[in-house]
């Protein structure tokens, strides 16, 4: 029987897409730049590619921060310096805790069953500023965060540490809810823990990565735990 349940943030309970989408909005209109949907595909698109080169520990985050939105910019043939706007969207997103669909009632599901611990790669400020402002504090015993532990999921380094920290219970004890294959679910995997894919884009089975278990809303974890 499962007791403890680590959760991934972004897109999992809180909907960085949308905090990301009013941030640009934002910044686009004080900045007089024209804003269409073409800009948010170009930030996904790129902002996935350079957070898969910081898990693969290509890279570190000061190189993120510094190179993103220089990155994103160039493709959208905007000359602009990168690392203002960069500061300037990360506060916009620490400022929105837009839940993602079901993620209240999931938690209020969850809580008074499992011991909740927040495991992210995601800033620090950014995501204690938004766990305050959406009061998700309540329901969890700890946050893990890479920038804290000084390694980023999927390396499993990050989940001994989180495994020690929580008193190195059973490993069957433990599950895993996430919506990134190569960071949560190949991370939880690979440290020998069951895991739940929140595959709410209808994503493609990985051959390689092995949830236990996939559901493409969260109210379907309900079935599970």
């Amino acid at each position: 029987m499962k007791k403890i349940i680590l959760l991934d943030l972004d897109n999992t309970i809180i909907d960085f897409n949308e905090c990301a989408r009013h941030s640009i909005m934002s910044i686009f209109e004080d900045l007089g730049f024209h804003y269409d949907e073409n800009v948010f595909t170009t930030f996904i698109t790129e902002n996935v590619k350079i957070w898969k080169r910081l898990e693969l520990g290509e890279i570190d985050k000061p190189f993120l921060r510094a190179n993103r939105w220089n990155i994103i910019l160039e493709k959208l043939g905007i000359e602009y310096d990168g690392t203002v706007i960069e500061e300037r969207f990360e506060n916009g997103v620490a400022m929105g805790a837009y839940p993602v669909e079901g993620a209240y009632e999931l938690l209020d599901y969850l809580f008074p069953k499992y011991d909740l611990y927040v495991v992210s790669n995601g800033f620090r400020y950014v995501q204690e500023s938004r766990i305050k402002i959406g009061n998700y504090g309540k329901y969890f015993k700890n946050l893990f965060l890479s920038e804290d532990i000084g390694i980023q999921k999927p390396d499993i380094r990050f989940f001994e540490y989180c495994y020690e920290n929580i008193g190195l219970p059973p490993k069957e004890d433990i599950l895993l809810i996430g919506d990134s294959l190569s960071a949560d679910i190949k991370g939880g995997s690979n440290f020998g823990i069951d895991t739940i894919w929140f595959n709410k884009n209808g994503d493609p089975i990985s051959e390689t990565i092995k949830p236990t278990y996939t559901v493409d809303k969260l109210n379907e974890i309900k079935n599970i735990l």
